[in-house]
C-alpha cells in the first residue's frame, strides 16, 4: 500500500473517522486497550472530538491519513493536577492491516513527541502496553522509552487476564 502519510492532529471534522478506526482497534485487539468495544461504541464520535483540543491545546490525537483513509492514529493526555503537570500519556495508538509494516507506528510515536516537545512544561511522556505485544514493545524501546514496572492482571477479559508494562520517555 502507499508509503505516503499526511500526519497532522486531528480536528473536530475527523470524529467519526476516528470514531472508527478507533472501535476498528478496540476490536481488533481488545487486550490493548482499557476500554471495551462495547463501550467504545458508546462514545458518540463528538464526545470524543473532545479529545483533539485546538491548535494550542496540551491534548491531542495525531492521525496518519494516506488520502481520505485514517489508516492509523495516537493520542496524548497530559495530567491536570498540578504535582503531575509536568507529564502526560499516550492513549490510543492503533495502525490499520492495511497499513502495517510501514512503520507508521513510528512515524506516529515521533511526530507525537515532536508535538510534546513543543509544550511547555512538560517533561515526560507515559505508557502502557500489553506486556505479551512484543511489537509495540519494541516500537516504545526504539522511540527511547524505558520500562518501570509491570502491573500483574491490569486487564481481565473473560477469565484471561493481561499484563500491562509501563514505560516512560523523559524529555
Amino acid at each position: 500500500m502507499n508509503s505516503d502519510f499526511t500526519i497532522r492532529c486531528l480536528t473536530p471534522a475527523d470524529a467519526t473517522l476516528y470514531w472508527t478506526t478507533r472501535n476498528q482497534g478496540l476490536l481488533e485487539f481488545p487486550d490493548a486497550f482499557t476500554s471495551s468495544y462495547e463501550e467504545g461504541l458508546a462514545i458518540p464520535p463528538e464526545k470524543l472530538a473532545l479529545r483533539f483540543g485546538g491548535a494550542h491545546s496540551d491534548d491531542f490525537v495525531i492521525g496518519a491519513f494516506s488520502g481520505d483513509v485514517l489508516a492509523g492514529c495516537t493520542g496524548f493526555q497530559r495530567e491536570v493536577r498540578t504535582k503531575s503537570w509536568h507529564k502526560g500519556t499516550i492513549i490510543g495508538m492503533y495502525v490499520i492491516p492495511a497499513f502495517r509494516g510501514q512503520h507508521l507506528g513510528r512515524k506516529l510515536v515521533d511526530a507525537l513527541i515532536a508535538r510534546v516537545r513543543t509544550i511547555d512544561g512538560l517533561e515526560q511522556i507515559n505508557l502502557t502496553v500489553t506486556h505479551s505485544n512484543e511489537g509495540a514493545r519494541a516500537l516504545y524501546l526504539a522511540a527511547g522509552f524505558a520500562s518501570f514496572g509491570v502491573e500483574k492482571n491490569a486487564l481481565k477479559i473473560g477469565g484471561a487476564y493481561f499484563d500491562k508494562e509501563y514505560m516512560s520517555l523523559k524529555l
